[in-house]
């Protein structure tokens, strides 16, 4: 099964680039919202706090409020499967604010990736905890140096080889 998506995806790497690769440089098969792992694990984390009577001792022992930890465990079991930064891109109307800096930025500018703008790396990309956190401008700069075929074909082989 998985030979058949590597090499469905091999026939795809455009497509790859124009839906998965976020403008940042994150690969949306790599990323717990995406993926569902998030959702599925709150889910099991819900299952677990319910099935062990809430874990009312220890939380109260501990201040703990079962009620709004239960309801934020709700909260991300029932969130959405992320369809991928560049499936969101709404259309936006003069004044209106992506919940997204770093979308909006190469939306307007019309780029596909942040590296191809010229200021690439920016202050934007630099401080903000999602890039640092996935590494995406090594990520961008790594599609820069090695092609973007060869980039999905290591991504996805790592991925896989997890799954």
């Amino acid at each position: 099964m998985i030979s058949l998506i590597v090499g469905y995806l091999v026939m795809r790497y455009e497509e790859e680039r124009a839906r998965y690769i976020s403008f940042c440089g994150s690969y949306c098969h790599t990323c717990d919202w995406h993926t569902g792992k998030i959702r599925q694990t709150a889910q099991a984390a819900l299952d677990m706090f319910e099935s062990y009577g809430r874990f009312v001792k220890q939380f109260q022992r501990n201040d703990i409020d079962s009620d709004n930890f239960s309801r934020g465990l709700e909260v991300l079991a029932e969130s959405g499967i992320c369809s991928g930064c560049k499936a969101e891109v709404p259309n936006y109307s003069s004044g209106e604010k992506d919940r997204c800096d770093i979308r909006q930025c190469c939306y307007e500018k019309e780029l596909s990736l942040c590296s191809e703008c010229p200021s690439f790396p920016c202050a934007k990309l630099e401080t903000n905890p999602g890039v640092i956190k996935w590494k995406t401008i090594e990520n961008l700069k790594a599609i820069e140096k090695i092609g973007l075929k060869q980039w999905i074909d290591n991504h996805w082989k790592e991925y896989t080889s997890k799954t």
